[in-house]
């Protein structure tokens, strides 16, 4: 090993250390969100979840750490939202459009996506307006999937 100033030796950084700098992929940010959530979350492809890298990039969001604490950050938050109850006409609408996946009719609720959990933890973050082109680019990227 080689002596920092001093004589001091350095230190090599542990495994979580390594772990934590690596930049974030598909799969990390697959393997940050279902640490902390249940696996019935892991309903969107990897393409979808590679949308969320410039966006989380944009935000300075670029490693496994910094996307574990803002999950953490805003994980009560988020558990609190998904166990709110809907209205059972909004339900049906939503499982019209979607399909039944992250919607429980029985119970009237729903939960989000790996990319809704990270989009809405973002927006708790740094607000609901920072987040708004995100949102239109996204839109606007849907409305022309259904014209085609």
């Amino acid at each position: 090993m080689s002596a920092a100033p001093g004589g001091h030796r350095m230190k090599r950084p542990n495994a979580r250390a390594r772990a934590d700098l690596a930049p974030l992929t598909v799969a990390s940010i697959r393997k940050v969100v279902l640490s902390m959530y249940h696996r019935r979350h892991d309903y969107w492809t990897d393409a979808d979840i590679a949308e969320l890298l410039p966006e989380l990039t944009a935000f300075n969001i670029t490693t496994v750490k910094q996307l574990r604490l803002l999950m953490k950050r805003h994980r009560r938050a988020l558990l609190r939202e998904e166990r709110a109850k809907m209205p059972r006409a909004q339900t049906l609408d939503l499982r019209t459009e979607g399909g039944w996946r992250g919607i429980d009719v029985h119970a009237n609720t729903s939960w989000y996506a790996i990319g809704g959990l990270v989009r809405i933890s973002m927006e708790h973050e740094f607000g609901f307006e920072t987040m708004l082109p995100f949102h239109e680019v996204r839109d606007a990227a849907m409305e022309l999937d259904a014209e085609a």
